[in-house]
């Protein structure tokens, strides 16, 4: 078995079928049928099984746990490769972060821009997804750092690197028939009974709860996907946004933004690494850079991370 068989792996199991597969990666259908063979043979298992009447493949949990396992290898070989091209160039490669939805603007304003400015040869791929998403991207090793909303203590895989405190805000457009007294800068809840309010789905349970300890139910005209999508109804002026937003963020000239000043949750939005696994030297670097740039509280020995790094290298 070589890698070039976990890689046409991921590549059937992404195309759903042999067919798409040899069309994609150009390699005839019955060598790809018999690498499977092969690495069925190799590990004992069955991987994937045909549906009655259906060409497509569906794996088992073998097949599952193998494509998690064969993404993360061969992560870890595009890595090496890019790595050892960088260290003839200096600072250069490519940074691979998941990024929660809605997080990557403010990511690249207060960030990636001024980190690409001092490494210019460095370039990045940011995948925006769902929690359940980044988790596997990050388990994978398709990202190797993560930008998560979530709480990752909710996941023992992830080892928290910094932490960035948030809190509820009410967005309204400038000529908003519910804003009053636009020039303070906060908001009670029961500010917001009478207006249709937009938030996203991962917080509208939170501030239902938070209504509720106020004595009203908050009149819902939007529950988005992402915070991106729940803003749009702020811009377009058809309702208010509820949304967390960081002391950092900046908004458009036309919105008025008012923190809610009795919300009674905590939000916070993380930098994350898989637990035990080494940092390339890259994200090493970034992570220094958002260590001395990002307004965030560091909860990581920067040391034992480049020592964990350092013994990967040597073993």
């Amino acid at each position: 078995m070589d890698l070039e068989m976990l890689r046409n792996f991921i590549a059937i199991v992404q195309a759903g079928n042999l067919t798409g597969a040899s069309e994609r990666i150009h390699i005839a259908q019955p060598t790809l049928s018999r690498q499977i063979r092969q690495l069925e043979s190799y590990y004992d298992a069955k991987l994937v099984l045909t549906e009655r009447g259906s060409r497509q493949l569906v794996l088992t949990d073998a097949g599952r746990l193998l494509l998690e396992k064969a993404q993360y290898i061969c992560s870890l070989d595009d890595s090496a490769r890019e790595e050892i091209r960088s260290a003839e160039r200096g600072a250069a490669g490519t940074l691979r972060l998941s990024v929660a939805n809605s997080r990557a603007r403010p990511l690249v304003v207060r960030m990636l821009k001024a980190f690409g400015k001092s490494y210019p040869d460095i370039n990045f791929m940011i995948f925006e997804s769902s929690f359940i998403e980044q988790r596997q991207q990050l388990l994978s090793g398709i990202g190797e750092l993560g930008l998560l909303s979530t709480p990752p203590d909710r996941d023992s895989n992830f080892e928290e690197l910094f932490r960035t405190d948030e809190f509820f805000v009410a967005v309204f457009h400038k000529n908003s028939i519910w804003l009053h007294e636009p020039e303070r800068k906060g908001i009670e809840l029961s500010g917001l009974r009478e207006a249709p309010i937009s938030v996203s789905s991962g917080y509208y349970q939170e501030f239902k709860r938070c209504c509720a300890s106020q004595g009203f139910v908050p009149h819902i005209k939007s529950i988005s996907t992402t915070r991106n999508t729940a803003l749009h109804w702020a811009e377009a002026n058809v309702a208010v946004t509820v949304m967390p937003m960081s002391e950092d963020e900046d908004m458009d000239k036309d919105l008025v933004v008012k923190k809610i000043l009795d919300a009674d949750i905590e939000i916070y939005k993380s930098v994350v690494k898989v637990k035990g696994r080494p940092l390339s030297p890259l994200a090493l670097k970034f992570v220094e850079f958002y260590n001395e740039n990002g307004n965030a509280k560091r909860l990581c020995d920067i040391g034992a991370l480049y020592e964990e790094s350092q013994r990967e290298r040597h073993t």
